[in-house]
Parts: C-alpha cells; sequence; structure tokens
C-alpha cells in the first residue's frame, strides 16, 4: 500500500499580510495575464455613529496585491501596489472575461452600490480606476451582500447581486454603465448569496436565510423554478462549477456542504460537514475534482470529489478569526510560461502541482497565503 496516497495533502503557509479594516473577501484576478494579481477588500463599522435607523457607516477598501516571485518558491512577496476606497466591502469578483480589453472587478459594496473598478496601468504601475456604479439602495436602506457575472456572449456581460433585503437584482452592463434590467424578492430575510449558471446564463441560484436554496430562470421570475429546504439554517455559499456542468456546490451557517447535480435538485448527491458555518465556496480553475471553503469558526478546508462524494483533503487552521474569504490562484505551475512574465517569474512545469490560496479573516484583519499539493 503506498501510505502516501492515503494521507491527506498537506496545506503550507507562505505569508500574512494585515489590513487596514476587518479582511472578507479575497479574489485572485482570472484573466491569466494578469494572475499574479489579488485584490483584497475590507469593511468596518463606523462605532462612532449613532444613527436612527438600523444602517451604520462601514468603512473599507479594496487592496491590489502582485505575488511576486510566487511561482518559484523562493523568496515569496506580496507587494501592495494600490488602494481604492469603496466602502464596506461585502463580496467581490472578477469579470472572468476583458471588458474592452480590461479587466473589471466587481464590488458588493455595504452603502447598497454595485462598484465596478477597472485596472489599469500607468509607467508600468498597476492601479484599480472607478469604471461605473449603480445605487440600489436609492429607495430603501440596503446592503449588496453578494454578486456574480455572467458573459453570456461576445460584449454581453450581466451581473445578479443579492441584498440585504431579500432581493436579487439583474443589471447589465452596456457601454460602461450598468443598467437594472430586473429586481424581485427572492427570499424572506436576507438573499446571503446569488449565483450564475455559468453553461446557462438565464438561470440563476439564490440562497436566502430563510434556510432556502431556490432557483430561477431570469426570462420569468414570477416564481422559482425549485425550492430546496434542505438546508437547516440560512444559505450562504453557492457555487457552480465551470469545469463540470452538473456540479453545484452550497454551504449553509448549519455547518454542511452539499453536491448537487443540477439535473435533479431534490437530494444533494453528497454531503460533508466541517464543523463552521460555511462563508464562501471556490472550484478549483483547473482541476474539476477540488474546492476550497471559507468555514468561519473553524478555518478554511480544501475538499475534493471522489467517486462522486465530497471528501476533506486538507483544513488550514493558521488564522485565528472567522474564516471569510477564501480562492485559488488561476495561475497553474503546469501552465509553463505565459506572456506577460519574465524569466524570474516563469512557472515551472515539472513537479508537484502546487496551487496557490489567499485566504482572509475577520477581526484578526489578516490576509495568508498558503499552498498545497493536489
Amino acid at each position: 500500500m503506498d501510505l502516501k496516497k492515503e494521507n491527506p495533502c498537506s496545506a503550507k503557509f507562505i505569508l500574512a499580510e494585515k489590513m487596514e479594516f476587518n479582511a472578507d473577501s479575497v479574489e485572485w484576478c482570472p484573466i491569466q495575464k494578469f494572475s499574479h494579481y489579488m485584490t483584497c477588500g475590507t469593511y468596518q463599522l463606523d462605532e462612532s455613529e449613532t444613527p436612527a435607523d438600523d444602517i451604520q457607516t462601514r468603512d473599507g477598501n479594496i487592496t491590489l496585491y502582485f505575488f511576486e516571485n510566487a511561482f518559484n518558491n523562493t523568496n515569496a512577496k506580496l507587494e501592495k501596489v494600490d488602494v481604492a476606497q469603496s466602502g464596506g466591502v461585502l463580496d467581490l469578483k472578477w469579470c472572468p472575461q476583458l471588458i474592452n480589453n480590461d479587466a473589471v472587478l466587481g464590488t458588493a459594496c455595504s452603502n447598497g452600490k454595485i462598484l465596478l473598478l477597472r485596472m489599469c496601468s500607468n509607467s508600468n504601475n498597476m492601479y484599480l480606476q472607478d469604471l461605473t456604479s449603480l445605487n440600489l439602495s436609492l429607495e430603501d436602506k440596503k446592503m449588496i451582500l453578494s454578486l456574480d457575472w455572467a458573459c453570456q456572449q461576445e460584449g454581453s456581460v450581466a451581473v445578479i447581486a443579492s441584498d440585504t433585503n431579500g432581493n436579487l437584482n439583474y443589471v447589465a452592463l452596456r457601454e460602461s454603465e450598468l443598467s437594472l434590467m430586473e429586481s424581485w424578492t427572492a427570499h424572506g430575510f436576507e438573499s446571503w448569496i446569488a449565483a450564475f449558471d455559468y453553461s446557462q446564463p438565464h438561470v440563476v441560484y439564490s440562497g436566502g436565510d430563510d434556510c432556502c436554496l431556490k432557483g430561477w430562470d431570469l426570462r420569468n421570475v414570477s416564481s422559482a423554478t425549485f425550492i430546496n429546504k434542505r438546508h437547516s439554517m440560512g444559505v450562504t455559499a453557492i457555487s457552480k462549477s465551470k469545469l463540470n456542468e452538473r456540479l453545484l456546490v452550497t454551504g449553509s451557517y448549519d455547518e454542511n456542504v452539499f453536491l448537487w447535480d443540477v439535473r435533479s435538485m431534490k437530494i444533494p448527491v453528497s454531503e460533508i460537514s466541517l464543523k463552521g458555518g460555511i462563508w464562501r465556496l471556490k472550484w478549483h480553475p483547473q482541476n474539476p475534482s477540488y474546492l476550497l471553503s471559507a468555514s468561519m469558526h473553524n478555518g478554511f478546508h480544501v475538499l475534493s470529489i471522489e467517486d462522486g462524494g465530497l471528501k476533506e483533503k486538507a483544513h488550514y487552521d493558521k488564522h485565528e478569526s472567522l474564516a471569510y474569504g477564501v480562492d485559488w490562484c488561476f495561475h497553474s505551475n503546469k501552465l509553463g510560461n505565459h506572456a506577460g512574465l519574465n524569466a524570474k517569474e516563469s512557472i515551472p512545469s515539472e513537479g508537484n502541482d502546487h496551487s496557490f490560496v489567499a485566504s482572509c479573516s475577520f477581526y484578526d484583519k489578516l490576509l495568508h497565503l498558503w499552498k498545497i499539493n493536489i
């Protein structure tokens, strides 16, 4: 018996960075020539306020980092490239394709705005510049809790955003301007999460504090296509696989991750308890059998799908506060050299398949980078 194959893969700490505010969202850029760039979003309540209503001001920002010398595993360094002021950040998502030749970052803001920023260069320095925004909180006070992108066809980009009033908001980006196409009440309490079905961009999944997982067809949102109450607490995480169009994962405050086959959403294919509420789930960008979980009170987990079932492969427990943000680096060390990388940044093409991960935790304001062999 090969005992090495029986042991779970181990996660190896690389470095840590202290943030200005509470850290809750981290996203690597998926565009290959920018995939050594990563953003971390933060927010913090303004404790000096005594507002008349329930909505307090939240400060926050987005920090753009460059992961230097990461791919030859020597002298790894996280370089702070830019800090963009945004107000409180509750979710970040890079658009998976270039928009007018720009990498564009979507931000779900505590002030009720969807904010888009583009990555620009000036004298070889990268920075984040406001592109456009849409305020969804003009008539009633609400926070945007999550967002996701759909690239329906060449030049057609859309965003789905969930909010604290239980709504889903379908927004189109046209000529660098955001337009609200549809908004509807999806859940009785907070709509914690919304995600597109990437192989069917007219299909959206949502999860709410009412314990419901729901499906929607954007061509008619008068009623959900399905309602599932398998989770026993609020549904906080949804992620559709881009490499296997049948697979969807969901997570909840109930500490369970469910794996679904979207062709039959009555009973999950597999489930696993991670002993901590689930806040984010992320599929590996190159390997369809692996995903990450940010498990709030129990750190971060690497999960694999083996024989159709979810298995825990590794537990990263070096954070000491709520595990909120996590993402895979989109580079693979088996891809070889990419345009835009010089020799010292080249990616080794032999050896173990190292995957780099960024994770962040809340009250201790920490961003960690680590790697794992899968």
